[in-house]
């Protein structure tokens, strides 16, 4: 009894098998050239491929990003690598499998079908259509139609460089069917994230997010459309470590003039030099970053403050070695001042200044025979400290040190404070 079990469980395997053999078909090229000869015998590819033309046609997108190539921010101009993948029905390329050898698939040329015609409308130079000839349409059974096509694509984004190095910018695109309405034919998104399964990084840039929509208004006369939002931050190490941190360290260098001795006589020619220097980081900028008045870049506001900030050492270098030269008595308005602002000095100073001592410590800037006259002049009494004019020079560089370094410290962190969190 096991052993007829057995055989008839045996027998119904090979019978199963069987009847799946009798419906697996190879077809052969002769089917292949027959489905295609019939398909095609009576197919107008210039209409549209619906029974019922009163209807829409419906498109569905799927789109990817493969690389950024360039982007000229002088000129606006970005260059892509992207891919679509279009979806449509063709219901005029209908077939049975079963009767072609179990033939489901077929790849067609793009020319031999109706295929949508789409134009990039934000093309850097001409009105760019967005095809692919070279790559063969994939059409089911049941009247599906894929098209894969990818293409190279030069449009024009509008730059804000308002944050540079720090910015970020939002590109454009629209793939347009420019010439339907939205009564014939309606295009529809597949996932709106854009798909990077493809994309390699960028030296450059960096893309923070792509996003597509579609967009169709009846009641207006608008193409099918396409919107494609591509997010661009740019990569900053460089600039900031080939410009920015330059220009702050001039910026402190430039301050150190006032402590370096009067008698040195290096104090305006490092100044004049930290001055060009900033017009040569002008100049580099200038190179970069478009020629643009709204908005204007941030960095070119803080480089104009630089230059002011530097012209303006630059002036007082030269009233301090004007204040260190004088021979004359110093009136006693500035002595008053001189007291308030070195307090510290004359209470650490505890030795009494005498005339004799008087007289040696003028005869360091006068001639000797102004010393008599200057000390009847003076209205100290002997026990007062003597103010000189270099004491006033190092008070007068003192204080230029100190507010002019608060001043930069105060200027440099909000300036990049506000362009890092832009």
């Amino acid at each position: 009894m096991k052993t007829i079990i057995t055989m008839d469980y045996k027998l119904l395997i090979v019978n199963f098998l069987l009847f799946r053999l009798e419906y697996i078909h190879c077809s052969n090229i002769t089917q292949v050239e027959s489905l295609y000869t019939n398909l095609f015998q009576n197919y107008n590819r210039k209409l549209f491929p619906l029974i019922n033309h009163n209807n829409s046609m419906e498109i569905n997108f799927t789109i990817g990003i493969v690389s950024i190539n360039n982007f000229d921010e002088l000129s606006g101009e970005i260059e892509l690598t992207m891919y679509f993948t279009l979806q449509w029905t063709d219901e005029n390329l209908v077939w049975t499998p079963s009767q072609y050898g179990g033939k489901s698939v077929l790849l067609v040329a793009p020319e031999d079908i109706w295929r949508p015609q789409l134009y990039l409308l934000q093309s850097y130079d001409t009105l760019q259509e967005i095809s692919n000839n070279s790559v063969m349409a994939r059409l089911f059974s049941n009247g599906q139609v894929m098209w894969n096509i990818g293409s190279v694509l030069k449009i024009v984004c509008s730059v804000d460089v308002t944050y540079f190095p720090f910015d970020t910018q939002t590109c454009l695109l629209m793939v347009s069917g420019w010439a339907y309405t939205n009564e014939e034919v309606l295009f529809f998104v597949n996932d709106a994230k854009v798909s990077e399964d493809y994309f390699y990084n960028n030296s450059q840039w960096i893309l923070q997010s792509a996003t597509s929509q579609n967009y169709y208004d009846i009641i207006s006369s608008f193409p099918p459309t396409i919107f494609v939002i591509l997010q661009l931050q740019r990569r900053s190490d460089f600039f900031v470590v080939y410009i920015i941190f330059p220009m702050v360290f001039l910026g402190l260098i430039n301050n150190l003039v006032f402590v370096m001795p009067a008698n040195s006589g290096e104090r305006t020619s490092v100044a004049i030099t930290t001055f060009l220097s900033f017009i040569v980081f002008m100049q580099m900028i200038n190179s970069i970053v478009p020629e643009s008045s709204e908005p204007m870049a941030y960095i070119y506001y803080y480089i104009l403050f630089l230059l002011v900030y530097s012209s303006l050492i630059l002036f007082l270098c030269i009233c301090s070695l004007c204040i260190y030269d004088k021979d004359t008595p110093v009136p006693p308005s500035i002595e008053k001042m001189i007291y308030c602002f070195r307090c510290w000095y004359f209470k650490k100073n505890k030795d009494k200044v005498t005339p004799e001592r008087r007289a040696s410590i003028l005869s360091e800037q006068v001639d000797v025979k102004s010393i008599n006259e200057k000390i009847s002049f003076s209205q100290h009494v002997d026990d007062t400290p003597l103010v000189t004019w270099i004491l006033v020079g190092k008070t007068f560089d003192f204080c230029c040190y100190v507010f002019l370094l608060l001043t930069y410290l105060a200027v440099t962190i909000h300036t990049f404070v506000k362009l890092y969190f832009n």
